[in-house]
């Protein structure tokens, strides 16, 4: 796994490495710290069969996913996927493929869990670790400008569109060696979250 990528905010990892440990996402995916999963295609068919959000790259921004979803499916095709798809509150769902939009991440709310994604999303969970990696931290690191230049340098065009792919796993992860550091972006992000889902309520 690479050690010293230079983004075009001109981070390395060597400039850093007193204050944070670089871990790749394929690591903390390997330890557990962190499961991964893709999503599921319906169908056009199944647009406007019923009020169930499916959600698509688009309706992703801000770190929420649209309560606003353009295309609704059948409770039954939701039925059918839930077990697999398996949406819990505080996952997070990142766009893997589809041009700028790639990388724009949101976390799960208790008012997002009646969903369906598509397989141009992943979807990671924050596991039980001793590491003290927690979601909130984690959805703040990779929308950070560091992660996002290492996003923009690991898209390859594919087809019609663009995708970062299996690349997710070298994406090198920054975790604050100071703990307190890392529960202050945890408590600042899981307010924001807050407030937002007070808002939509």
């Amino acid at each position: 796994a690479p050690r010293s990528f230079t983004g075009t905010i001109g981070v390395s990892v060597e400039d850093k490495k007193n204050e944070y440990d670089f871990v790749t996402l394929g690591e903390l995916i390997d330890r557990g710290v962190i499961s991964v999963a893709t999503g599921d295609e319906v169908g056009k068919l199944e647009y406007g069969a019923g009020d169930v959000p499916f959600i698509r790259t688009s309706d992703i921004s801000n770190w929420r996913v649209s309560s606003d979803s353009k295309h609704k499916i059948s409770e039954s095709t939701y039925q059918a996927l839930r077990s697999k798809q398996d949406i819990q509150v505080g996952d997070i769902l990142m766009v893997k493929d589809g041009g700028y939009l790639i990388g724009n991440c949101a976390l799960i709310t208790e008012l997002d869990t009646r969903i369906v994604y598509q397989s141009h999303i992943f979807k990671f969970r924050v596991n039980a670790n001793e590491i003290g990696l927690t979601a909130e931290y984690l959805l703040s690191a990779l929308s950070s400008k560091y992660l996002r230049a290492q996003i923009e340098a690991k898209t390859c065009p594919l087809d019609i569109i663009n995708s970062l792919g299996n690349r997710h796993r070298d994406l090198l992860i920054p975790i604050p060696k100071d703990k307190n550091l890392l529960q202050a972006i945890h408590d600042a992000v899981a307010s924001s979250i807050g407030k937002n889902v007070a808002s939509r309520k």
